[in-house]
């Protein structure tokens, strides 16, 4: 049986335990006879009828969950079933939380895509939609995140050849590829080179291989091959491997540089509403790469990506609108631009957002310890202007206690980052040489 449901399919909630009333309705069949008579395997093999439908047999979201269910002391793979059914809302009320015990059970009697589906709740946590469905389980004994034996159990699958584990630990490896030995990271590469081989590969083995090729992980980085392996990506539905074809071919790696071919895939990703690819070829167009495209056309694309929640939009916007570019100038709508982008971890949003926060007769209302908190935010994750007005702060005890030698700590982190202003102050043997008031827009 697939590892998920299609989400069309009709959700009709299944009283617990008994058999729904219209199951006399279809026909009474040996197999069905034999799964009332008490027959786990017949059980089994009826929920999947009933979930894909035959010939004689009508799809039936309820009587799949309620026959799965039945089943499942004595067949894994009917846990398993049930657990989705419990995941997606299919046939039963969704219960994610019973649906994390049916993948935990059915993985320790080694059903393959059960190990798969928990350890992927171990890496990433369970999948809650709501608050509400959150406040709804706090109660219970929700599955704790555990990395490390998510990783294990993905290991042990990918030894075992189950694909989709085999693509989901090469992907980690690759992401981790700054941080991994040589010999794992030939892992890496020899895990997503098997994947490819499998019948119905997936389209993100195919992805994972592309960007092995891209980064040299595993093997030599090689363009034809990487190329070919994005490019089937792309075919087998990956349109993110668009956005990755278009960097390519933007920045000429492991390829010739070639704008047009850029364009073109950043186009198509764009047309595809992939926040990244919406995003770029906004860029081109701002660029005055597109023929007949104006700013109006890139804020527009810009507009798209952000409202798909993308981070680098969002601040593009905000700067736009801070400089009237594009867009009429409106320092409050920028900083609200800001603040979004700001949430979502953009450091350069969460600077200008916090040098707002300090003007006296700025967009938003002056708030020392609000600058201070985003300052802050942006300079402990790398951001060396963040680190120069940070020291500031410390400096002049704004938006927190006056600390010299905090000052003069996070004055030596920004110039050693490669803020110019920070090493001249300190060459100077000075912190406060200008305005902490200053700067942004």
């Amino acid at each position: 049986m697939k590892q998920r449901f299609a989400a069309a399919l009709l959700v009709i909630l299944l009283a617990a335990g008994a058999v729904p009333a219209f199951a006399g309705k279809e026909a009474n069949d040996a197999l069905r006879e034999k799964a009332l008579a008490g027959d786990k395997k017949a059980a089994f093999e009826l929920g999947n009828e009933y979930f894909y439908g035959t010939e004689t047999r009508k799809a039936n979201p309820v009587l799949a969950a309620h026959w799965f269910k039945t089943a499942s002391p004595n067949f894994p793979e009917a846990m398993f079933n049930y657990g989705l059914c419990l995941e997606q809302g299919l046939g039963v009320e969704r219960d994610p939380v019973a649906a994390a015990e049916c993948y935990r059970i059915a993985a320790e009697k080694k059903c393959m895509p059960a190990e798969y589906n928990y350890a992927l709740i171990l890496k990433k946590g369970l999948a809650v939609k709501s608050a509400a469905e959150l406040e709804k389980y706090k109660e219970k004994d929700l599955p704790k995140i555990d990395p490390v034996k998510a990783t294990a159990m993905l290991q042990s699958l990918a030894a075992r050849n189950y694909v989709p584990a085999m693509v989901e630990y090469a992907a980690e490896l690759v992401a981790k590829s700054n941080d991994i030995s040589e010999e794992t990271a030939g892992k890496a590469f020899d895990l997503a080179s098997r994947a490819v081989k499998q019948p119905d590969a997936p389209a993100r083995a195919w992805r994972v291989l592309g960007d092995c090729y891209f980064s040299g992980i595993g093997t030599l980085p090689n363009g034809e091959k990487m190329i070919e392996a994005l490019e089937t990506a792309v075919a087998k539905g990956s349109l993110e491997a668009l956005t990755r074809l278009g960097y390519c071919f933007e920045f000429g790696i492991n390829v010739k540089m070639d704008q047009a071919k850029a364009l073109a895939y950043y186009e198509r990703a764009a047309k595809a509403e992939l926040p990244a690819g919406m995003l770029k070829y906004a860029d081109f167009i701002a660029s005055g790469a597109v023929k007949d495209k104006g700013l109006d056309a890139a804020v527009e694309w810009y507009e798209k990506s952000a409202l798909a929640g993308n981070p680098e939009a969002l601040y593009r916007l905000g700067t736009y609108a801070a400089r009237g570019i594009g867009l009429e100038k409106n320092l409050k709508i920028a900083s609200e631009f800001f603040l979004e982008a700001a949430k979502r971890n953009h450091l350069h949003a969460q600077y200008e957002l916090a040098c707002m926060y300090l003007q006296k007769d700025g967009p938003v209302v002056p708030d020392d310890k609000t600058a201070f908190y985003w300052f802050e935010r942006a300079a402990e994750a790398g951001d060396a202007a963040s680190m120069r007005k940070l020291a500031q702060c410390h400096a002049e005890g704004a938006g927190c206690t006056m600390s010299l030698v905090k000052a003069a700590e996070w004055m030596q982190k920004a110039a050693a980052a490669g803020d110019r202003q920070a090493a001249e102050m300190l060459s100077r043997g000075k912190i406060l040489t200008d305005d902490l008031r200053e700067g942004g827009f």
